[in-house]
């Protein structure tokens, strides 16, 4: 029903709306609202037509009206003179009488030679007929008039009309005249009242007979000549500039058609459109928003649609009438907003209804309240009570005055209320006892005052509310919690949390900024052996005794950071020793053997500490710089302690630079991948090539992979560059016009921490290359610690296809024992023992037992790191048959080797092919 009376009410605007427009209601409104546009929008006028005025000065120099058109005649010479280029005289030359002066016009206008022009006026005859009023013949035939229409017309819209017919003879009007190349082709335009009247150039008559003007005022300029005061002549109610003489408002049409600003106005079908959508819109969209989102959106509209106006106006010319939408706009916001009031006349009905049922239900709500409840009276007696309040306290509270059953700091609160009127502005905590327990309790009490007309006269009056809530268990918790914060639950050291807040307080104090302050953290080793040989009930019994052994050693804060790391906080610095002896103190004691239950275990240690003097007095740079150098300790075998230096901070620094360097290189394809050509040693042909990364840095240049791919190895940004790597080379090499084998080196991380079965998935099935041709290298140290899962990687890339090479053989943990059952293809003879031949008879011993196991085992050989033509000749009789290294061709772009390709250039190994 609602919704039906807002879809007639938006119908019924509408159509008001609209039939407003039709019978032309808003146009004084849309007028206003044009003149206000043009005020916004004002802008100089051309320059090209000076306006000289017919003062009162030149009038009285020619003594009365007869004798006024010598005065012409002078200006018309003087003005063409000058260089004027068109002239209007915009003065009374009709009627069939002539004056004396009239031969001295006719000649100044022969002398003019068709330059002036004179005016044919439309003037009003009578209440209903117009006439055109003409000048006399011998002025009209020396100067062609040209049509003012001095009636007033439709002025306020600034109608104004191009040309009209007299006696079967076009005459155009002035504006059109004085602008010969800016064609109208329409019978009327709006005048554009933008157009500023104040910048048009002026001069009075009076200073153009005497002379004293600006030289080059009037020359290549067209003149009009007239009375400037609406006072002295018909005057017009125009936009913005109010009463304008007929001369005024020939400047300006003038200038509008010499700027191409003849206006059009699009009528007022466009906005009657406009409201019709407005309606739909507003019909659609209202049931959805509230008032305030509806008056925004209108408000917005409405300067959109100003603005949209202004720059029609501005840019094209065309002048949008807006006042019907803003009435609409009105309209549609009054009935949102009646819909509104009655909406929530509705609201409030229903609230009331739901009062009266409320006050039934809060009687039940007090009783079965979470929290104690007790209503008291200004009589002090107890008018309600929760059953939690009843429970805690003493059963049958209702009735009892307050001073005989509630706990002491309940009374007082309730008293200090009643009697001084002073509620509880936050609530408050106490320890209560109750049924002989003590608890812990936050309570409140809240004042109302009752009129007597709601209850009954005696229930009438202040009534106190206390509020209160058994809290113990929470706080039990809350303490825990925070003791948790800042300690190891297992062994009872402070948390990370708390010992750099530690570090921070003794730092602050003056002691500890004179004395300074030492973190030592420890890092126990062999401790996951003590778990899986004795389990981790034992190895949680020696972290225990850890701690108890280096609080022994009276530190300020020991500390557990993380599973066997621990801190220990001292004052003062390190010492001439650079801390080495307390750091040995503190192996000693952790290395003691521990005995656990019938068990004895023994576990390492690895100290890296720091001062406030090597690394500031902030508390995370301390534990932050410790842990580096316990980083750093970490790597060396045995027992050890190291200091921080700040060596060790530029290294770390450096690393994460590279690191960021590395992602943003990633981010802008700042790598590339080049292609080192695997050679057949006895056609020297081409077979394959080997894809390796290249980075180019925008300010470092060429960036060696030494130094980049250890890097992405330790920040695993390996797993990304390899897989990108491994598109790139084979959506370039699938394209190649011969089918030559590619291969991808793989990083161990690949296998462990990525999915390289499906990178290597994806990258062939979006580069259509097939999987024989690809080819994957890998190096020994992960078969070497493979498990499980690396096996079973290799073995599906295998079984689809997929080659295995294994990269560097012979430099890590080459066995030959193991050699038979490696999933691998082919086996590539590391660079170093190349590099000996052929005076290296070791290497070359190495090379042909490789050589000669790897046939009988049947995989493929290829030999890295050929550098010139003996090594090449030497493997080869060797017996292997696939070369690589600088000797056929330096890694270089995939433009490179295609080019070498097509050209098939295999004349470096044409001394080879022998026999």
């Amino acid at each position: 029903m609602a919704r039906a009376r807002h879809l007639f009410v938006t119908a019924i605007v509408c159509a008001t709306v609209l039939v407003a427009v039709a019978i032309g209601w808003f146009a004084a409104l849309d007028s206003g609202l044009r003149e206000m546009r043009f005020s916004l929008t004002s802008r100089p006028a051309s320059g090209d037509i000076v306006f000289v005025e017919i003062d009162a000065a030149a009038m009285a120099q020619a003594g009365n009206q007869s004798r006024a058109r010598s005065i012409y005649a002078q200006a018309i010479d003087t003005l063409t003179k000058a260089g004027a280029v068109t002239v209007v005289l915009d003065a009374a030359l009709q009627g069939t009488q002539g004056y004396f002066d009239d031969n001295a016009l006719v000649e100044a206008l022969e002398r003019a030679a068709g330059k002036v022009h004179t005016v044919a006026t439309q003037t009003r005859s009578s209440e209903a007929e117009l006439a055109l009023s003409m000048p006399m013949n011998r002025f009209a035939a020396l100067a062609p008039p040209v049509y003012i229409d001095a009636t007033g017309g439709d002025r306020q819209s600034g109608v104004y009309r191009t040309r009209t017919v007299h006696d079967g003879w076009v005459i155009e009007s002035l504006a059109t005249t004085l602008s010969p190349d800016h064609s109208v082709s329409r019978p009327s335009f709006l005048i554009d009242f933008s157009i500023d009247l104040a910048t048009i150039p002026r001069v009075s008559l009076s200073d153009v007979i005497g002379g004293s003007y600006e030289p080059g005022l009037f020359a290549g300029r067209q003149v009009i000549v007239g009375q400037a005061s609406y006072s002295q002549q018909s005057s017009h109610s125009v936009p913005r500039y109010g009463m304008v003489s007929t001369p005024s408002l020939q400047l300006l049409a003038a200038e509008t058609v010499r700027q191409d600003r003849a206006l059009a106005d699009m009528g007022r079908l466009p906005a009657m459109i406009i409201v019709f959508g407005m309606a739909i819109l507003f019909a659609c969209l209202r049931p959805r928003m509230t008032l305030g989102s509806a008056i925004a959106g209108s408000l917005a509209y409405a300067g959109i649609l100003e603005f949209t106006a202004l720059a029609m106006q501005v840019h094209s010319g065309m002048l949008l009438d807006t006042a019907a939408i803003h009435i609409a706009q009105i309209g549609f916001l009054a009935t949102a907003f009646w819909h509104e009031l009655e909406a929530r006349g509705r609201s409030l009905s229903h609230a009331a209804r739901e009062r009266d049922s409320m006050r039934g239900i809060l009687a039940r709500v007090v009783a079965d309240n979470f929290d104690g409840v007790v209503v008291v009276d200004h009589n002090k007696s107890i008018r309600a009570a929760s059953r939690l309040a009843e429970d805690l306290i003493s059963p049958g509270l209702r009735g009892e005055n307050i001073d005989h059953v509630l706990p002491p700091p309940f009374r007082e609160a309730l008293n200090l209320a009643l009697d001084e009127g002073e509620a509880m502005e936050a609530t408050s905590e106490v320890v209560i006892v109750c049924n002989g327990q003590s608890r812990t309790v936050e309570f409140v009490v809240t004042l109302s005052d009752v009129d007597a007309g709601e209850v009954s006269a005696e229930s009438a009056g202040r009534v106190a509310c206390l509020t209160f809530r058994d809290v113990t268990e929470r706080r039990q918790v809350e303490h825990r919690l925070t003791y948790l914060a800042q300690h190891d639950p297992l062994t009872g050291a402070a948390s990370r949390v708390k010992f750099v807040e530690t570090v921070a307080a003794l730092l602050a104090t003056p002691s500890g900024r004179v004395r300074g302050a030492s973190v030592y953290l420890v890092g126990l080793s062999r401790l996951k052996t003590v778990n899986d040989t004795l389990g981790h009930a034992y190895g949680d019994a020696l972290l225990k005794q850890v701690v108890g052994r280096l609080e022994l050693l009276g530190p300020i804060s020991v500390a557990r950071l993380e599973g066997n790391a621990f801190a220990v906080l001292r004052e003062g610095l390190l010492g001439e020793d650079g801390g080495g002896g307390f750091a040995d103190m503190l192996i000693s004691e952790i290395v003691r053997p521990y005995t656990l239950d019938e068990h004895r275990a023994i576990v390492g240690a690895r100290v890296g500490m720091t001062d406030s003097d090597l690394s500031g007095s902030a508390a995370d740079a301390l534990v932050s710089h410790a842990g580096v150098a316990l980083s750093i300790a970490s790597d060396q075998t045995g027992n050890f302690a190291l200091a921080f230096s700040k060596e060790m901070d530029t290294r770390i620094k450096s690393k994460q630079d590279m690191e960021i360097a590395l992602r943003a290189a990633l981010a802008r394809e700042e790598f590339s991948v080049h292609y080192q050509p695997q050679v057949d040693l006895e056609s020297g042909a081409i077979i394959g090539v080997e894809a390796l990364a290249r980075w180019t840095h925008p300010e470092l240049g060429s960036v060696s992979p030494a130094q980049f791919i250890p890097a992405a190895e330790e920040t695993g940004l390996i797993i990304e560059l390899g897989r990108w790597i491994l598109h790139v080379a084979a959506r370039e090499v699938a394209r190649w016009p011969r089918p030559l084998r590619l291969s991808v080196n793989v990083s161990p991380l690949q296998f462990e921490h990525g999915n390289i079965v499906d990178d290597v998935r994806s990258a062939l099935q979006e580069s259509g290359l097939p999987a024989e041709r690809l080819q994957v290298e890998i190096t020994e140290s992960l078969l070497v610690t493979e498990t499980s899962h690396v096996t079973e990687k290799l073995k599906i890339l295998r079984a689809e296809g997929v080659g295995v090479a294994l990269d560097d053989f012979g430099t890590g943990y080459s066995s030959l024992s193991y050699l038979g059952r490696l999933p691998v293809d082919t086996i590539k003879i590391d660079q170093s023992f190349v590099r000996g031949l052929p005076g290296d008879g070791e290497a070359s011993a190495i090379i042909r037992a490789v050589l000669m196991l790897s046939d009988s085992l049947g995989k493929h050989v290829v030999a890295e790191g050929i550098e010139n033509q003996d090594q090449a000749w030497l493997l080869r009789l060797a017996g292997c048959k696939t070369g690589q290294g600088y000797f056929f061709s330096r890694p270089g772009p995939a433009q490179d080797i295609l080019a070498r390709l097509l050209a098939d250039e295999h004349d470096r190994l044409s001394t080879l092919r022998v026999g």
